[in-house]
């Protein structure tokens, strides 16, 4: 009887239809564990072969962040920005999105449209690039990245949408570039934005940043907002500190942990327009933050505490939050487009009925993706140092007050000169019987 109410060829394309969506929307899901997971086992190594593996021609902007972040993490900062590149090409070439993508979001699921990147990813995106040209020693490079990342912001229009940290990594890089009205302009707005922001960052302005701005108001002999921001900051009896001949900065930058992972929630909600329940997924964090080691920076046996300037974990959460009405909205729509086909379907046939329904339960999937390999939080620190070469180690601590993992550097410091170390910190990299694998545990 079904050959009569459905054509075979409608038959296998309703269950291509369910095969299909139903492993595509928890490949990716099931790849961001594993890819995490390698990572927490001490394997960036692994972690960027799977990557690889899954996606070796980078093919849309997602793939792009997560290798270009893999990358950086063992070290290869050149191939990194290169991979980087390519993304930021797919995100414009994307800024025009398809009536067909549109469609399907409506009618099938949320994961049919490109992935562009999260507002806030698309801008660490431009301070991930910048961090891998300061490695590499190209800090006119990083400057265009920070102006690059500016203009995206501003496009955006209002202070709410941008990101207090990029400002004030904007204001890092002019400062090395001994453009200091530009970097005293990026330290005053990065302020604005943390205060701003701060229900949704769950910081306020950073002890490090308030240091930073009142240094460069003495500088500057900008006397008047210098003793309304002490007053303000509650630091009346604070002296900024000033690099002398004999004295360069080290600038530490520590992405520490990961950020949080999406995962899919279903309910069944009434919808007036139907007079019916309806079932809807969209995506949740179900799981809390992490409780992040304790990084701690050890320079001639003194150690000084990371401060947190990024809360990307917040960041995330704040957004898909921000984004909810809208996923509801489609997700409400799109439910009432299938409850009506399985009513029609059933109409005509049961088998063809039943089929609708289950092809529709299938693909009504919550699209969980998000650039996982970003870290929780990222912090920094400051510190002075006399001229020369000497050791430093970054200390991770666990909530007993044990030393877990250390990284050890070597920097030479120059007169007046500002020095960066920029790692990412997830667990202790396993020692590896090669020398590459031995490379990675230099690296991070």
């Amino acid at each position: 009887m079904l050959s009569k109410h459905l054509s075979r060829f409608g038959r296998f394309g309703l269950l291509a239809c369910l095969v299909y969506y139903s492993a595509g929307c928890a490949t990716y899901s099931q790849h961001a564990t594993s890819m995490r997971a390698s990572l927490e086992a001490g394997r960036p190594d692994l972690a960027l072969s799977l990557e690889e593996q899954k996606d070796p021609e980078q093919k849309d902007v997602l793939a792009c962040m997560e290798k270009g972040m893999l990358l950086q993490m063992v070290g290869e900062y050149d191939a990194s920005n290169q991979i980087w590149e390519v993304g930021k090409q797919h995100i414009e070439d994307l800024y025009g999105v398809s009536v067909t993508e549109s469609l399907g979001s409506v009618t099938i699921n949320d994961a049919t449209r490109s992935y562009e990147g999260e507002r806030f990813e698309q801008v660490l995106l431009h301070v991930y690039m910048a961090m891998n040209y300061l490695m590499l020693d190209d800090i006119d490079a990083a400057r265009v990245e920070m102006l690059q990342a500016d203009v995206k912001m501003r496009e955006w229009g209002d202070q709410p949408e941008e990101d207090a940290f990029v400002s004030y990594f904007a204001g890092l890089v002019y400062e090395a570039l001994g453009e200091n009205d530009d970097a005293l302009i990026s330290y005053r707005n990065a302020r604005d934005v943390y205060l701003a922001t701060r229900n949704e960052q769950a910081i306020g302005v950073p002890m490090i940043l308030k240091k930073d701005l009142l240094r460069l108001l003495e500088e500057q002999g900008l006397w008047n907002e210098y003793r309304q921001l002490k007053d303000d900051f509650g630091m009346a009896n604070y002296k900024p500190l000033k690099i002398s001949g004999q004295f360069g900065e080290l600038i530490v930058i520590l992405s520490n942990g990961l950020a949080p992972l999406k995962s899919e929630t279903a309910i069944m909600t009434f919808s007036p327009e139907v007079s019916d329940n309806v079932r809807v997924a969209f995506p949740v964090y179900k799981d809390p933050p992490q409780t992040l080691k304790t990084a701690r920076l050890v320079v001639n046996d003194k150690a000084l505490k990371l401060e947190t300037v990024e809360n990307i974990d917040s960041l995330a959460r704040h957004s898909l939050e921000a984004e909810m009405p809208m996923i509801m909205t489609r997700a409400i729509a799109r439910a009432v487009i299938k409850y009506n086909s399985q009513k029609k379907a059933k109409g005509e046939n049961a088998l063809a009925g039943f089929l609708m329904t289950v092809t529709n339960i299938a693909t009504e999937r919550a699209d969980t993706r998000s650039w996982t390999t970003l870290p929780q939080e990222i912090q920094m620190a400051r510190t002075t140092m006399p001229v020369g070469t000497q050791p430093v180690r970054i200390e991770m601590v666990n909530s007993a007050g044990l030393v877990v993992d250390a990284i050890n550097e070597v920097v030479t410091i120059r007169p007046g000169q500002r020095n960066f170390i920029i790692k990412h910190w997830v667990a202790p990299v396993l020692a590896q019987p090669t020398a590459t694998a031995i490379l990675y545990k230099a690296k991070i």
